[in-house]
């Protein structure tokens, strides 16, 4: 079971991501061939790309979210305790969920909607362009449940020193990385 989610995980946030990525370069490589070369440009290529950028920014868009890969500013965040980090990030958290889940319904219901309308060229449902974005929807609304379980955890002192520490490790800056790293290397 645990081995179907890893990969079923995987499925919609790394490798859809991947195939859109170089469909979409090999789309936009033939394009530029038709028109620079034979002369002759493809009218569907464009609807292809855009259709391919949406898949793979919104799914992985995802996967970033699995990493706490997205920017972040955390001037302010990287000076504060263990407790009010893991308040401040529950707090962002749960403001997510919140937007998220009063926006899943009539996202859902908006893009059955779009099944109505299709592209110029190739006549394919906008539904179906803008369909990852349900998943998408639902898979940050779960890493944040996850999230706020665990920051609640550590802010409530409820949580193992490991725990702890766990939620530092993900939410630690690339700018701290770096100090540690500095200082690392000037007592070595």
């Amino acid at each position: 079971m645990k081995k179907g989610f890893a990969l079923l995980r995987n499925l919609v946030e790394l490798y859809i991501p991947g195939l859109s990525f170089v469909l979409m370069f090999l789309t936009f490589i033939w394009q530029i061939f038709c028109r620079y070369v034979l002369r002759a440009p493809v009218s569907w290529a464009y609807e292809v790309t855009v259709a391919c950028y949406l898949w793979m920014v919104i799914l992985g868009a995802c996967y970033a979210q699995r990493g706490r890969n997205h920017v972040t500013f955390t001037l302010v965040y990287d000076r504060l305790d263990t407790r009010r980090k893991a308040l401040i990030s529950f707090l962002g958290n749960l403001l997510m969920l919140v937007a998220f889940a009063y926006a899943f319904v009539p996202s859902i219901e908006f893009i059955l909607f779009m099944k109505m309308q299709k592209t110029s060229v190739l006549k394919i449902g906008l539904d179906i362009i803008y369909l990852p974005y349900i998943p998408f929807m639902a898979i940050i609304m779960l890493y944040a449940l996850v999230d706020i379980y665990r920051d609640f955890r550590v802010f409530a002192g409820m949580a193992s020193e490991e725990e702890v520490q766990k939620m530092l490790e993900k939410t630690r800056s690339e700018v701290q990385e770096a100090i540690d790293e500095a200082t690392k290397e000037e007592e070595a």
